[in-house]
């Protein structure tokens, strides 16, 4: 991801209002779920292109979804000592 302070995560969904993390610091921004991409869902990933509007990530999705699967993977397989 070139500048991710153009991304925002997904971080949940209540009542179709939607916390998204945004930006390096991950600042929280509530926004109605109704003006994001339809099908957007937890975890789903967003670039900013204007204030306050955004569109959906998918290649940044799938690359966050496979970095964080591969840490997990690494934890799974550790040795305990």
């Amino acid at each position: 991801m070139k500048n991710r302070d153009k991304y925002a995560v997904i971080d949940r969904i209540v009542n179709g209002i939607a916390t998204l993390l945004v930006g390096e610091e991950e600042q929280d921004m509530i926004v109605g779920l109704k003006s994001l991409p339809d099908g957007v869902k937890e975890g789903d990933w967003l670039e900013m292109v204007g204030e306050g509007r955004f569109v959906a990530a998918p290649d940044v999705t799938w690359e966050r979804k496979k970095i964080v699967r591969s840490k997990l993977d690494k934890l799974r397989n550790k040795d305990p000592k």
